[in-house]
């Protein structure tokens, strides 16, 4: 038996193809499934265009909503859904039941007559794609289970002998469970999409999840997933390699002379960075005099503040002596402060991916990510902090993020998934004996990089930040005053 090699198409989903390493197949059927409110008709929308736009004449059947409602949604998104059948590539075909007066059912249900119309829409337009929705608005009244099957095969073999590449919407009760209302799961569909919205720590939490793809790989798991305006967005792991040019050993300053001579001259170009320390140690100003340095280098800067309000934070760092607002005016730094429980932590991801492609910082400072870390669950944040490490290994950029822990354990492991995605773990601290706060500053790894294996003093004033190297003596000395200090 000679099996076909499979061909993919783009969804144009952002994130999407990723996850299905390159799109959906040609010729087959796509199950999209998912309860009320998922998102299912947006993304089949996003899809229908970008078949039409790659050239494949495509039927969108109109179940649940009138052609008119479907069209409105898509052109709201950008997706142009009025051009596209002005210009033939698109059809809206409207198969809904008529709303007025009682629905009498007679005889055995079947599906041959819709069969029969697609026929004659395929050859009338020259069709090679279909969108379905929804399957459950169209077996409703619903017939018996073994019925359901049978008209279901029917359906799906017909767009398979019209080597139409289809997309079927469906309806689930629950979020984890039967994938769909039908009772027909997804035994005739070569790939099945499952998304989700869930309460999640007293938040809502959008996933995606590729349950099956017949004779194809694609990731495995749940990924966080947003609605914009532009449509459905996805976050998946990017493991792509870098463009070769990304791979250069290039550093860049820090901003501060002492951390330069810890990192044997600087941070890796696209290496992400996690300081870490107790709250007072310094990270802010730290953040602040990075952003600063890269913006006086010429890059530009996106820094994204989640701590405190845009007017505080400019503020503070004026009266440390970093003006950031002549940076600000030049257009070189971009300062955006909200709070974390007041948006979503996927949107969050879509303002983080859409400046990366219309601004293109080469720099982003995210202080502080313990902020976002309370305000969701454990499971949304290791899922948004693997989204912004894939974004931003994606895209070749590097990053500074600050993480607040308890004093004495900033060099103590942290969450394994932060540990890993990170190239540079730069650990702050301070210990207090009977008059002085001493500040420290340790490296504890930098991947692909020496760097200094004992700690630095690390001292803050009305002129910024200052980091110097600490003799034996010394270290000696601040271990004797912090454990007087207890």
């Amino acid at each position: 038996m000679i099996t076909e090699p499979l061909t993919r198409l783009s969804t144009s989903v952002p994130g999407l193809d990723n996850l299905l390493l390159g799109g959906i197949p040609r010729g087959r059927t796509t199950l999209i499934t998912g309860r009320s409110g998922t998102g299912k008709s947006v993304m089949s929308l996003q899809m229908a265009a970008s078949l039409a736009q790659q050239g494949m004449t495509t039927i969108l059947l109109a179940v649940e909503e009138s052609p008119a409602d479907l069209r409105q949604t898509g052109d709201s998104l950008g997706l142009d859904l009025s051009g596209l059948e002005q210009a033939g590539a698109l059809v809206i075909t409207d198969v809904n039941r008529p709303e007025d007066g009682a629905v009498v059912a007679s005889g055995e249900y079947d599906v041959f007559g819709l069969v029969h119309r697609i026929e004659s829409l395929v050859a009338a337009h020259g069709a090679s794609a279909l969108v379905l929705d929804s399957a459950t608005a169209l077996f409703s009244p619903r017939p018996s289970d073994e019925r359901m099957r049978q008209h279901f095969f029917h359906l799906i073999s017909a767009f398979r002998r019209l080597n139409l590449t289809s997309i079927v919407i469906a309806e689930a009760r629950q979020d984890y469970g039967a994938l769909t209302t039908l009772g027909v799961e997804d035994f005739v569909c070569d790939l099945t999409i499952v998304l989700r919205n869930i309460m999640d720590g007293g938040r809502r939490r959008r996933s995606i999840e590729v349950n099956k793809y017949r004779r194809s790989g694609h990731f495995k798991g749940e990924y966080p997933c947003t609605i914009t305006t532009k449509g459905l967005a996805v976050f998946p792991v990017d493991a792509k390699e870098y463009p070769a040019e990304w791979e250069e050993r290039e550093r860049y300053s820090s901003g501060v002379e002492g951390l330069d001579e810890m990192t044997s001259g600087g941070w890796l170009r696209n290496s992400i960075v996690i300081v870490r320390g107790p709250t007072g140690a310094g990270k802010t100003i730290l953040a602040g005099v990075y952003a600063r340095a890269g913006a006086e280098r010429g890059e530009r800067v996106v820094y994204y503040g989640f701590e405190e309000t845009r007017a505080t934070l400019l503020r503070n760092y004026r009266e440390l002596g970093l003006d950031l607002q002549p940076l600000i005016d030049s257009g070189s730094l971009r300062v955006i402060c909200r709070y974390p429980e007041a948006t979503s932590l996927e949107d969050l991801l879509v303002d983080l991916r859409v400046d990366l492609e219309e601004f293109k910082p080469s720099l982003i400072v995210l202080d502080s990510i313990s902020s976002i870390e309370h305000a969701s669950s454990e499971r949304g944040f290791r899922q948004f902090m693997i989204g912004v490490a894939s974004i931003l290994r994606q895209h070749g950029r590097s990053a500074l993020i600050t993480q607040t822990v308890v004093a004495g354990m900033s060099g103590e492991h942290a969450a394994p998934y932060l540990s890993t995605i990170a190239d540079a773990i730069l650990a702050l601290d301070y210990s207090v004996d009977s008059y002085e706060l001493h500040r420290t500053m340790r490296v504890i790894k930098s991947r692909g990089s020496a760097h200094a294996s004992h700690p630095y003093r690390l001292a803050i004033d009305g002129s910024g930040i200052h980091v110097q190297k600490m003799s034996p003596s010394d270290i000696r000395h601040q271990l004797r005053g912090s454990s007087d200090g207890k």
